[in-house]
């Protein structure tokens, strides 16, 4: 019989410092956890029943969800397991401490009859136990877990900014992991603005940074064109110069390195443009014939 593939929503939570307490106390931190993830799922409207049973991981478990809603996933279930663990928090001593992190992804997932495989299952593994992740959680004493997304989940779900999602909170770092290289993920630890303890992107800055890139092409194509109709090339070809100040690029600013513009030129760094005739040959410009003789 062929393995089952299907599209999962993955969740992956683990305990924090779990290996450091004794045998008893892990087997009451692991009933601690089940019972508060399922009323989490409870009071969120998040329905578990149909789909596969948690996958146990020591520590702590991945769970396959079928036909999930991946904003109540990532906001209101978020919110209310933050809740709970800081309920558990209050009255509990550091050793039957339980913080989580926590990590949400999705894809294909193959049951093979022995188990679960699958690259983006490996994926979601990979990023709950990513090092800005532990950093977070550990420098928000606060709170009961800290969430990282995946790139494709804050694409498809966090981004949208649904009132349920407290998206400007989330920062993005890199995702680099064994065989996973060059990959983001999004942090957000509730009750932070932003993720304690480390340096991470905002999503607006890492729009701004794209649009950059496609307005500087436009400024290539543009200023290029521009350039050679009012002859303010380094040769002085054409039929003379816009005024000082003047003309499309003056005062634009230029600050993608190896950035090409005007068809023959590379900015290696930040640079100014100001329109007008080159200061370092007025003669030339001044009465010539345009080829500097």
């Amino acid at each position: 019989m062929k393995p089952r593939t299907q599209v999962y929503s993955i969740l992956v939570v683990d305990i924090e410092r779990f290996g450091r307490r004794a045998n008893p106390v892990q087997i009451w931190l692991r009933e601690r956890l089940y019972e508060i993830v399922g009323k989490a799922f409870s009071e969120s409207g998040i329905d578990t029943d149909n789909g596969p049973k948690p996958s146990d991981r020591g520590d702590g478990f991945f769970w396959l969800l079928s036909g999930t809603d991946r904003t109540a996933l990532t906001g209101r279930f978020v919110d209310v397991l933050d809740q709970k663990l800081r309920s558990h928090a209050r009255t509990s001593n550091e050793e039957g401490a339980l913080r989580l992190r926590v990590a949400l992804h999705q894809g294909d997932v193959t049951d093979d009859g022995a188990g679960w495989v699958g690259e983006e299952l490996n994926t979601a593994c990979r990023l709950v136990d990513i090092e800005p992740l532990r950093t977070a959680l550990a420098s928000g004493p606060r709170a009961g877990l800290a969430l990282a997304v995946s790139g494709e989940w804050h694409r498809q779900v966090v981004r949208h900014e649904d009132s349920s999602v407290a998206s400007d909170t989330f920062r993005c770092v890199p995702f680099d992991a064994k065989e996973i290289q060059g990959e983001q993920a999004w942090i957000s630890v509730p009750g932070y603005d932003a993720p304690p303890g480390i340096s991470g992107t905002r999503a607006e800055d890492t729009s701004r940074g794209a649009a950059t890139g496609r307005d500087a092409g436009t400024a290539r194509a543009d200023g290029g064109a521009a350039q050679g109709a009012a002859g303010n090339t380094r040769g002085g070809r054409g039929g003379g110069a816009a005024p000082a100040g003047q003309g499309p690029l003056a005062g634009a600013r230029f600050d993608r390195v190896n950035q090409v513009f005007g068809g023959d030129q590379i900015v290696h760094g930040g640079q100014t443009f100001q329109w007008g005739p080159d200061p370092e040959e007025p003669a030339a410009r001044d009465g010539g014939d345009g080829n500097g003789a």
